[in-house]
């Protein structure tokens, strides 16, 4: 029997092996602007968190999430990221995201990469969002590493246009030397853009063009669980469009790290060869891919039950005309709460004394994300501590 067929549970005197992974999980809050610093500890399991994508476990949390999954014999080892629960996780998102096979990677960053660099081959062109994550976010990757050229469409804005893409195509094919565009990749929602969506009829007509020109497509789907409890459209209908797909698993599903990238066998097969030589092949992923599996099947309901509690939150909240729920145009689960003569640095220590964490000011307000942390509190808790934290201000 070979070692990717042994996939023993994984027993309690395995997690000596877990050391800096659960410590990984402390800093997801801080990523992008993250909170305002507290001076009072908060409690983390009741804590209602606006900045995240997901819930914010702690690494004692995470640890000790891990140890009941393996208790009840849910966790399997995997060999180098291949195997054991890796591929539960693999089977299980490949599934949701209407793919025949995927493929786990590290960071999201690595499979649009991978999805990338793979689809276009000699096509070495690439369409994709001026304020995508790829194009803004990834410090020229696949220009250096995999010498794709990327055309950015459609300036800071969420969505770029079929008009301007049939453009850029027939200027690539009537060039002193002819070439084809090799991919046309989309993300939605966009982070850049306070996760707003790309519209359903717009993406389709792109992708269809695409395939009747012979032009690959790529989702990225980071945030793609996310847009399907907005617009009650399945990840799999999403992932039916694109050739390839991927979403993240420590946004909705608090993983410590991780994504998975679906498409066809073919597309997915011996992948994980090209993940090594981009030293991705890390030794032991369990830890990642057991979390994600035990948020997935559940995560689309209780986001909806944690948007009901926002919108009781934000309607009882906006009756001090002080304060005002503004919800971003095409948006998704980020909305703005401005505010009129209210000190933003009192109302954010007053919410942290109550286990709720805003989010580092802007001009005018906070941007709240809502998520499932809604659930650790009624609504009528969640808006009693506002109204006492309005209250406390004055």
């Amino acid at each position: 029997m070979s070692i990717l067929e042994k996939k023993n549970p994984m027993h309690r005197r395995d997690f000596v092996k877990l050391g800096s992974i659960i410590a990984a999980t402390a800093v997801h809050s801080e990523v992008y602007g993250g909170g305002i610093p507290q001076k009072r500890a908060m409690t983390v399991s009741k804590t209602v968190d606006f900045i995240n994508d997901g819930v914010p476990l702690s690494p004692k949390e995470y640890g000790e999430l891990l140890m009941k999954l393996a208790d009840e014999g849910k966790i399997k080892t995997d060999f180098y990221s291949n195997g054991g629960v890796v591929e539960e996780l693999e089977n299980r998102f490949a599934k949701l995201m209407g793919k025949e096979s995927s493929v786990f990677m590290p960071t999201g960053t690595l499979a649009n990469h991978m999805a990338l660099r793979r689809l276009a081959g000699n096509n070495r062109r690439v369409i994709l969002q001026e304020q995508s994550h790829i194009y803004q976010d990834t410090g020229d990757g696949c220009q250096t590493l995999s010498a794709l050229n990327l055309i950015p469409l459609g300036l800071n804005t969420t969505e770029m246009t079929l008009a301007e893409i049939e453009e850029v195509v027939d200027k690539t094919g009537k060039g002193r030397v002819a070439l084809k565009l090799g991919v046309i990749s989309i993300e939605s929602p966009v982070r850049r853009q306070q996760d707003t969506l790309f519209a359903f009829q717009n993406m389709k007509a792109i992708t269809a063009y695409a395939k009747a020109n012979g032009i690959k497509t790529h989702l990225d789907g980071a945030r793609l669980f996310i847009q399907s409890a907005h617009t009650g459209i399945d990840p799999a209908s999403y992932g039916a469009m694109f050739d390839t797909s991927f979403t993240s698993i420590c946004k909705c599903f608090n993983a410590a790290s991780g994504a998975v990238l679906a498409g066809s066998k073919e597309f997915t097969q011996d992948l994980f060869h090209e993940r090594r030589m981009f030293g991705a092949g890390i030794p032991a992923v369990w830890p990642f891919a057991a979390v994600a599996l035990h948020y997935v099947d559940s995560w689309i309901e209780e986001y909806k039950s944690a948007w009901q509690k926002a919108e009781y939150l934000f309607s009882e909240i906006q009756k001090d005309e002080r304060y005002k729920i503004v919800k971003y145009q095409n948006g998704s689960h980020i909305v703005h709460l401005d505010l009129k003569n209210i000190d933003k640095k009192r109302l954010s220590d007053a919410l942290a004394k109550r286990n709720i964490r805003l989010s580092a000011p802007d001009a005018t307000g906070f941007n709240l994300k809502v998520n499932i942390s809604m659930n650790r509190m009624t609504a009528q808790e969640i808006t009693g501590s506002f109204k006492e934290a309005m209250k406390e201000v004055g």
